[in-house]
């Protein structure tokens, strides 16, 4: 029976079913906020010149799939797998495994803050990723795809 009402939504056009682009929105949307997110991390909190010219690339290429995902749902694959590297490049961060403290400076409560912040990016990361298949999962059981979406 759900199946049946989730079905009539969509065919009567539902205004997050597939055929409206407004999840897709909603998810560059998001991406674009995760973007500034980045940029305040790069503010926050000191970085070496190749660890800020890294952070800066990845802003950067997250601001262009935001852009590209906002009319256009196939782009979210790209959106999907730049989080999921995002996502490992910022919890090998928050470990430690790059140039971020500088000697001595860094103190442990600094060192902490550096790390949840790592962590909390890679976590929004990993929450776009799946908001990103989920979105790819929608555009593809559209009235376009041809079928019906119980069937794949």
């Amino acid at each position: 029976m759900a199946r049946t009402a989730c079905r009539a939504s969509r065919a009567a056009g539902h205004p997050w079913g597939p055929g409206s682009p407004r999840f897709v929105r909603v998810v560059a949307a998001l991406a674009a906020g995760l973007g500034a997110g980045h940029v305040w991390v790069m503010v926050a909190f000191p970085h070496g010149p190749w660890v800020g010219a890294v952070l800066g690339a990845m802003v950067l290429l997250c601001l262009k799939c935001a852009h590209r995902s906002w009319n256009k749902p196939t782009a979210l694959a790209e959106l999907l797998a730049m989080s999921a590297l995002m996502a490992i490049v910022h919890t090998f961060m928050a470990l430690g495994i790059h140039e971020h403290r500088r000697g001595g400076e860094a103190t442990v409560a600094t060192a902490g803050a550096e790390a949840a912040a790592m962590l909390g990016i890679a976590a929004a990361e990993l929450a776009l990723v799946m908001l990103c298949g989920i979105g790819l999962r929608l555009a593809a059981s559209g009235p376009s795809a041809g079928g019906d979406a119980e069937h794949r």
